[in-house]
């Protein structure tokens, strides 16, 4: 990674710089300024050529300028930019570096351990040349080459291409214009400390050669480690016609002033005796169950750096790694987590293009992007390079998908950019991560660690046992051959609870925590009604839940609007980020909020959404939509729609909601609800009962794995004392008064508002008025009301409900039905329908009457639904239809009043003897 890149054309350019002091040196056209010939060969130290893939070659590089007559320049040497091939590396660890001081005060003359070359240079028709040393890496450089000609010293720069393959690039810039160079060559040698190479070694003055370097003898150079042509690039620019630069400080080569020469050797051969053995370990940073963590990995591949008689290692092209199934995207991890933009990661290729190139420049993504650290072992360097991993932005990557990472490594002079493709499998979450056309650099340990703790990226398998993560990993030299599988095995050994640790998803327990209720729990005032449900690290996951708030807990539907379907379609449709920019419900309908948490941890992700109010579903009169944009930290998983159908109890009138299954993935990524808050807080929308007896929220939350556990909160009321009692009644018998006459009967209640709801009514009728059993034929039966086909002849009248809950009244017929023998009449039942629908059943019975052997009918509703109703209206059918005959005429004789009987679900009481109307005119009552 260092000045493993240096490559001979660069050194070609050395000689050129540091000379100071201008001059007309050349004499020539400047518009013919170019090359003439561009040379680089690899060979042996004898001279025979070295086409052996990852061989240590010496390198020959010549550069010849265009020159006019009597050797002069076409113009003066500027700026040299060599682009070495993919792979070409040097080793400046395997030869002591010269510093810059050393090389000045020794005039042109270092250690002799530290030469890696001889350097060739023409000006006009004078030859010299002179000892190359290696530098190392001064001022953060990547790798510096120097040499000192004519008394000055040169340097040649060493950088990588991050925009494209990572390949070396040598610069020398500003070339002194008193040297009018007309060719260089450089040589520069694959084994440095080899004893072949003494006999060009300078000692300590330049009269003295044959020197030895007196070091173990190591490979400097290699050859790139793939079968393929080995292609080297020269640009150079005069400064006469001088070139422009990127803001990269790179050559904009599109611009015709810089001039290029190329030179490409034959195919490399024997690609399949490189050695390539990596090994991959990647496993979470913690063996507990369902728990937030991290990974750690490492990718080693053992090299051959120290062997001048082996060819380098294979280089690594792509990775495939797999996670098991289990350890998937922790949801928590999004908390605070910010993306990193193509612009802030220097993308140059287009979003979703696939194969990226970077720009030069240090990265730009936010510290809040962060998601891990990374570190490169290279025996090219002294020290690690070290850096960051990045979350990328979501579809706005490389690879135009949802999950991408960028690791970013920086140092001695290098940036480089690696991009990784994650993919969750869609229905099981298990992740595979792709890092194709890694750069062709020689390293021994690639370290990744995401980061754990209580945000940590993975989420572990929820159950113990063992696990693996497979990788397949492919090199340079074979790249379309995958050749070598790895295997990393682990354990998940504990319970998040230090407990037992379950081995099945069945075992581990179901036990949720559970709350609902009244915010405020006063009787008969509308309050928020919420529920929270919570599991623990470790637990079962939620599927799905039924709930049913205490009875008289009821909602005000009135004013309320409803979600229509195509409503809730075009929210599931959505993205989460334009649903909450512009929901698809009306504001009417919605009714409340909603908060799901998902995540291990103890911070899990909290996603808000609403909850509103829908139509009919799946048999229940209403239903409740909870809309929540799946949007966490930069994700955004769309728009989770879960429907819950609200089932009224018609006897009770108690609502019981039934959810649909709870979505556990999305898009990959496993939701792992932690917890659920709903809160019905739209103004006077929920209602307490006005009952003070103790009852219950509750209901049944069932698992992914089948478990139904029982939900019950205690629930109760105070203050039903406060309430007044003051119900309204009247009865009316209209029609023929006559003596067996059967009379129609209208009651209407009235109750005002904001007092305690009606429990128990019981109607006693004069001892004038008694059931006509001619007329109790062919009742309903229970079967033929549950399947509404009641015979026309059991049809008693009809009623009307009026209640500020709702909008409209609720009404239906009064049927006579069969009770099975549990009474001795048939049941008076009441009917309702409109919004929602309602049951009322009154029991009919006859009571003596003291002292006598009279009877008077009695009617009994004894199960009365905890809601406010403001009017209710019966009508009872008179005639050949009536059910009331009379035992007088009721405009002769004296009807009595009938006895009611009222209880309110507070207790309270109201008696009354209750005069009844009749058709009979005043005349007629006077003649009485």
């Amino acid at each position: 990674m260092k000045s493993a890149k240096i490559s001979g054309a660069l050194i070609i350019c050395m000689g050129l710089f540091g000379l100071v002091g201008a001059g007309s040196a050349f004499a020539g056209d400047a518009s013919e300024f170019g090359i003439a010939k561009f040379t680089n060969t690899y060979h042996d130290p004898t001279g025979e050529p070295l086409l052996q893939a990852g061989v240590h070659p010496d390198v020959s590089t010549g550069i010849f300028f265009k020159t006019g007559s009597d050797f002069l320049m076409n113009g003066l040497v500027r700026d040299f930019e060599v682009d070495l091939p993919a792979g070409f590396y040097g080793n400046p660890q395997a030869i002591p570096s010269c510093s810059q001081e050393d090389l000045i005060v020794g005039d042109g003359l270092c250690n002799p351990a530290a030469q890696v070359g001889v350097y060739h240079f023409n000006v006009g028709a004078t030859e010299a040349e002179y000892p190359v040393y290696n530098l190392g890496s001064p001022d953060e450089q990547t790798a510096v080459l120097a040499v000192v000609a004519l008394g000055v010293p040169a340097k040649i720069v060493i950088s990588a291409r991050t925009d494209g393959d990572y390949g070396l690039i040598a610069r020398v810039s500003n070339v002194n214009q008193a040297l009018p160079l007309t060719s260089t060559i450089l040589d520069l040698w694959g084994v440095p400390a080899a004893a072949v190479h003494d006999p060009q070694r300078w000692g300590a003055t330049f009269d003295v050669r044959g020197v030895s370097a007196g070091i173990p003898v190591k490979p400097f150079l290699s050859l790139p480690a793939r079968c393929e042509p080995v292609t080297t690039e020269l640009h150079v620019d005069s400064w006469q016609n001088p070139g422009p630069y990127n803001p990269d400080g790179s050559a904009d080569l599109s611009d015709p002033r810089w001039v290029t020469a190329t030179d490409t050797t034959p195919p490399l051969e024997g690609c399949e005796d490189l050695g390539f053995a990596p090994t991959l370990k990647a496993r979470p940073t913690t063996s507990v169950a369902d728990s937030p963590s991290g990974l750690e990995s490492d990718l080693e591949i053992p090299q051959s750096a120290d062997d001048p008689e082996q060819p380098s290692s294979a280089h690594l092209r792509k990775t495939v790694a797999r996670l098991p199934e289990g350890l998937v995207i922790n949801p928590a991890g999004a908390n605070g987590l910010e993306a990193c933009s193509p612009a802030q990661i220097g993308l140059k290729t287009a979003v979703g293009a696939g194969n990226p190139s970077f720009d030069k420049l240090p990265a730009r993504c936010p510290d809040a992007a962060k998601i891990g650290s990374a570190e490169v072992n290279t025996p090219l360097l002294a020290d690690p390079l070290k850096g960051s991993i990045y979350a990328a932005s979501p579809y706005d990557n490389p690879f135009g998908n949802l999950l991408t990472t960028y690791t970013v490594l920086e140092g001695k002079g290098l940036v480089i950019k690696i991009a990784g493709k994650v993919t969750p499998d869609p229905v099981t979450g298990q992740l595979t991560a792709v890092f194709d056309q890694t750069p062709q650099l020689t390293f021994e340990h690639f370290k990744q660690n995401f980061f754990g703790g209580a945000y940590g990226v993975l989420r572990t398998p929820s159950t113990c046992g063992k696990y693996a993560t497979t990788a397949t990993m492919t090199p340079w030299s074979a790249p379309d051959t995958p050749t070598v599988d790895g295997k990393d095995e682990y354990a998940i050994a504990k319970a998040p609870t230090g407990g037992s640790c379950a081995a099945k998803e069945a075992e581990r327990p179901h036990a949720p925590s559970f709350e609902g209720g009244s915010t405020s729990p006063i009787a008969g005032v509308y309050k928020p009604f919420v529920v929270n449900l919570s599991r623990k690290d470790g637990t079962q996951q939620f599927s799905a839940v039924t709930l049913s708030p205490p009875p008289g807990l009821v909602a005000k539907l009135a004013g309320t609007l409803t979600c229509t379907e195509a409503g809730l379609a075009a929210a599931a449709a959505k993205t989460g980020n334009q649903e909450k920019s512009s929901p698809s419900c009306p504001a009417a309908s919605k009714v409340g909020e909603v908060w799901a948490a998902a995540g291990a941890g103890p911070a899990p992700y909290n996603a808000p959404g609403k909850v509103y109010l829908a139509g009919p579903y799946k048999g229940a009169p209403l239903s409740f939509a909870f809309v929540v944009p799946a949007t966490a930290g930069p994700y955004d998983l769309g728009t989770v729609v879960t429907r819950a159908a609200a089932y009224i109890d018609p006897i009770t009138a108690q609502v019981k909601t039934v959810s649909d299954p709870l979505p556990t993935i999305l898009k990959g990524i496993p939701l792992d609800v932690r917890s659920i808050s709903v809160r019905l807080d739209k103004p006077d929308f929920t209602v307490n009962p006005t009952s003070c007896d103790p009852s219950a929220v509750t209901g049944t939350l069932f698992s992914t794995a089948g478990l139904g556990a029982a939900l019950d909160n205690r629930f109760q009321v105070g203050e039903c004392g406060r309430l007044k009692f003051s119900p309204q009644l009247s009865i009316k018998l209209k029609g023929v008064p006559k003596r067996t006459g059967n009379p129609a009967v209208t009651a209407v209640l009235t109750m005002p508002e904001g007092q305690a709801n009606i429990k128990k009514t019981t109607v006693i009728l004069p001892k004038t008025e008694f059931i006509d059993n001619a007329h109790i034929n062919n009742p309903c039966t229970r079967v033929q009301f549950n399947e509404d086909a009641c015979p026309a002849s059991s049809i008693l009248g009809t009623a009307r409900a009026f209640t500020p809950l709702l909008d409209e009244p609720l009404e239906g017929p009064v049927y006579f039905r069969s009770n099975g023998g549990d009474r001795e009449l048939p049941d008076m039942v009441v009917d309702l329908d409109g919004q929602i629908h309602v049951t009322l059943v009154g029991f009919i019975d006859s009571v003596p009457v003291k002292g006598t052997e009279s009877t008077r009918v009695r009617t009994r509703f004894v199960n009365v639904p905890d809601a406010p109703v403001s009017k209710f209206v019966l009508k009872l059918y008179g005639g050949k239809r009536g059910l009331i005959e009379n035992s007088v005429n009721l405009c002769k004789a004296k009807v009595g009043p009938a006895s009611v009987q009222m209880e309110a679900q507070n207790a309270k009481t109201a008696f009354s003897d209750l005069p009844l109307g009749t058709s009979c005119s005043k005349k007629s009552k006077k003649r009485r």
